[in-house]
């Protein structure tokens, strides 16, 4: 009789990014998880073929300088262990700016439907930021130009909204299954809020809506 292989492990992590973490691109963020997981002791499975890759992908790219509340990893380990266990080996080995939020293995397929996010607004500008979110509301859609190509968003969408709580800006964005996406900085600047971040002001990831 053969023994029986253990099997391997996909998981489904949030967690944190924040703090000076939110200057590191993409790509050297998949760069700390794998580093991550090798001192957390957990072997990450590769792709077959010839140019083997790590089984490690995000549902999305946060871009460079924006604060996210709420990243997703997913992630297949050669080896299936205690989820508890798990747990308590990524935790402890976390750069600073990144905390571990919730994990849980990955069963069938999931897509990313929308990103929400929030800002603050100078008091001197709530004002006249609520007369254009009034009307962008009002339009079936709203687009951008982007390197010659029209980027469009329909204000219907469930996963589109836009509100001003006191001095602070939440807003969603859907994910376009098919073509390139709005972004926070194009909403930013329908709003004529273009000049936020370049003054200083800290835009946040509050969430992402993944749907089987």
């Amino acid at each position: 009789m053969t023994e029986v292989e253990s099997s391997s492990q996909r998981l489904r992590i949030r967690f944190t990014k924040s703090g000076d973490l939110r200057w590191i691109s993409h790509l050297d963020l998949a760069r700390v998880w794998e580093r991550l997981l090798r001192r957390a002791e957990l072997e990450l499975a590769f792709s077959q073929g010839f140019h083997p890759k790590p089984k490690i992908s995000f549902p999305t790219a946060l871009p460079l300088g924006i604060e996210s509340l709420e990243e997703i990893v997913e992630l297949e380990l050669v080896e299936a262990k205690n989820l508890s266990e798990i747990q308590r080996k990524i935790a402890t080995q976390m750069p600073t700016g990144m905390r571990l939020l919730s994990m849980e293995p990955i069963v069938g397929k999931a897509k990313l439907h929308g990103s929400s996010y929030r800002i603050e607004i100078p008091q001197h500008l709530i004002d006249q930021t609520q007369q254009h979110i009034s009307a962008l509301k009002q339009l079936e859609s709203i687009s951008v130009q982007r390197q010659e190509k029209t980027i469009c968003c329909l204000t219907s969408d469930p996963c589109f909204d836009i509100a001003l709580e006191g001095n602070q800006l939440f807003f969603s964005l859907p994910v376009a299954q098919h073509g390139a996406s709005l972004r926070p900085n194009d909403l930013l600047e329908l709003l004529h809020l273009h000049d936020l971040l370049s003054d200083g002001g800290l835009l946040q990831r509050t969430g992402l809506s993944l749907k089987q």
